[in-house]
């Protein structure tokens, strides 16, 4: 195939690809024909770091370039294929903090890291069985990829005044994954309107104040950021975060912000297989104050809560008691 032809027929195999894989929400869009967007997304970006609201998140810096330049991931890359993975929105710990601290809902389960990318790895050698000379890189949170803004451009959502990629179906509990693909489908970007409107929950609910304006959000105030991100054992310095995190009793993430979104609240109140997955690990605060170390991987192995080490999540325990 010629670099510059264009697959007709890409749009649709990927899509079907997907769905063999369970995935029902997909798109795909050209590179070429996102460009304008793209430059208006990653000044955005570039502003943000200039804030420094990045923190200790370094690796967001370093890959700053290849979230500006996809060819650098896959140098053959004409298209972005995205895919949504909704997990459960059943509240995950204590909801009130009395008997035990809360858990962001991605936690539930095995490692979504592992568990999307093979998923992905499969949707992509379908997607290449029907032509040998396509290439595709998959990529899952941790290559450098700006995800949320592709998947805007395929259609998938729309990004939130809380910074997260809603779709007007599933909302924002959803992981989002990527193929880049080496041939051109000739879709260009389907982007949807913001129906976030007048409404400003997201904003008025975090109790970090984190979100200094309409979609900008200084992540060295987001509980996310704090229980998940921050390395340094020491406590921050600021007194109001550090009293506001304590109230929250998040050990691990947080959801505030989806909580209250109206798009999310339907599927909290429906039933929800996806939420029935298993989360080994104790929900009561004497169970986890003492918890070892060794007990602590074993419980965490093969989900996402074994990305935090254990002296870093004894160090949450402390700040929310």
């Amino acid at each position: 195939m010629l670099e510059n032809s264009i697959d007709h027929s890409l749009k649709d195999r990927a899509a079907a690809a997907a769905r063999q894989e369970g995935f029902l929400y997909s798109g795909i869009v050209d590179l070429g024909l996102c460009e304008t967007l793209l430059t208006i997304h990653i000044a955005r970006y570039d502003r943000w770091l200039e804030a420094q609201f990045e923190g200790e998140m370094g690796y967001l810096k370093r890959g700053r370039d290849r979230r500006a330049n996809p060819s650098l991931l896959l140098p053959s890359v004409q298209s972005v294929f995205c895919v949504l993975a909704p997990y459960g929105a059943k509240p995950l710990g204590d909801t009130t903090g009395v008997s035990g601290p809360r858990f962001a809902r991605y936690l539930r389960g095995t490692d979504y890291h592992d568990e999307l990318k093979s998923s992905l790895n499969r949707v992509a050698e379908r997607i290449k069985s029907q032509d040998v000379k396509l290439e595709a890189k998959v990529c899952v949170d941790t290559s450098a990829v700006l995800e949320r803004t592709w998947a805007s451009f395929c259609g998938l959502g729309w990004i939130g005044k809380n910074t997260l990629l809603i779709h007007p179906k599933i909302g924002s509990y959803h992981f989002i994954g990527v193929i880049l693909l080496s041939a051109r489908s000739g879709v260009g970007p389907n982007c949807l309107p913001n129906y976030c409107g007048h409404c400003s929950r997201c904003l008025d609910s975090c109790p970090t104040r984190a979100f200094t304006n309409e979609n900008l959000l200084d992540a060295r105030k987001c509980i996310s950021y704090l229980t998940l991100e921050r390395k340094t054992l020491e406590p921050g310095s600021d007194d109001f975060v550090n009293s506001k995190l304590r109230e929250s009793k998040w050990v691990a993430g947080c959801d505030i912000c989806q909580e209250v979104c109206p798009f999310n609240r339907k599927r909290e109140l429906e039933a929800d297989a996806l939420s029935e997955k298993t989360f080994s690990i104790p929900l009561g605060w004497s169970e986890l104050e003492s918890i070892s170390e060794a007990e602590y991987r074993e419980k965490t192995a093969g989900s996402s809560l074994n990305r935090m080490k254990p002296t870093q999540f004894r160090r949450n325990l402390a700040a929310i008691r």
